[in-house]
């Protein structure tokens, strides 16, 4: 016989991920949200239907064809969105800066690999659409010329860069490794360093990068690892940071966000950098 279709399950009820605890945004958010602070997501593209993220525009670089075609095939770059700025809107996740505004810049395909050429042509879009804060969940194990000028390019216009370091445990990637990105490694909810976090003198900082839960395709959600889910805490802490104090120069957003980090006792600063950042203490 029919039977009655069972109603729609509803919507999850909004949680705290770990790592927006961790980073200790909440208290922050009175001081403000990242509100105006345009935040460039240089990835796989964003999921434009996620009911839990507002994506305010984007470009693919991947499809000379469809520039416009930025949704995400693939699921990285919406979770890295997710973390950065997923909405206070009592659903799901929510992000470090929940209203900043997002930007998805599609340099990866559907299987989440890409070319220097179009990250780099990613990282020029970010430049003239005046992006103030740039992430890269992105790396390779070697960089090249192009992609030195790139960050250089990008520093200097004023967008801060966050990159992840990588996952190989070695040496930190690129473009994470050249002094103008700031370069992020990935903890715990105990506070140890992951095992994958790639190390070394190029670290600036760490934040938290294990079962980070935050936003996925379909409208969905799931908790990844890596440097990758490291990297978007930082890049919403810059935002939350600009946007409360109208400061955004590169080279004074990682300074405030080294002068508001604790390092954890008795690791090496080549797998922690400064250590991790109080958004507390970082709007005070």
């Amino acid at each position: 016989p029919f039977r009655r279709i069972k109603d729609a399950p509803p919507p999850e009820a909004q949680e705290l991920p770990w790592g927006i605890k961790r980073v200790n945004a909440p208290p922050a958010w009175t001081a403000g949200q990242g509100e105006g602070v345009k935040v460039a997501v240089i990835d796989t593209g964003i999921d434009t239907d996620h009911g839990d993220l507002k994506v305010a525009g984007g470009w693919n670089a991947t499809n000379k064809e469809k520039p416009e075609a930025f949704k995400d095939d693939h699921g990285h770059g919406t979770h890295v969105a997710g973390t950065i700025a997923a909405l206070d809107n009592g659903a799901g996740v929510v992000g470090v800066a929940p209203k900043a505004t997002l930007y998805g810049v599609k340099v990866l395909d559907a299987n989440g690999s890409g070319t220097f050429d179009d990250v780099i042509a990613g990282m020029q879009w970010a430049v003239e659409n005046k992006m103030q804060v740039a992430n890269m969940s992105l790396g390779a194990s070697k960089g090249n010329d192009s992609l030195k000028a790139a960050v250089e390019a990008m520093t200097a216009a004023g967008v801060v860069l966050v990159a992840a370091a990588g996952n190989s445990g070695r040496a930190v990637g690129f473009p994470a490794g050249y002094p103008g990105a700031i370069a992020v490694a990935a903890s715990d909810s105990g506070d140890k360093v992951a095992w994958f976090s790639s190390r070394g003198p190029e670290v600036d900082i760490i934040g938290p990068g294990v079962d980070v839960k935050s936003t996925y395709l379909g409208g969905g959600y799931d908790s990844l690892s890596g440097t990758s889910m490291a990297t978007p805490h930082l890049a919403g802490l810059a935002a939350l940071y600009i946007g409360a104090k109208g400061i955004g120069s590169p080279d004074a957003v990682r300074a405030a966000l080294s002068a508001a980090s604790t390092p954890f006792a008795d690791i090496p600063v080549e797998q922690q950098g400064a250590g991790m950042v109080d958004a507390s203490k970082l709007l005070k």
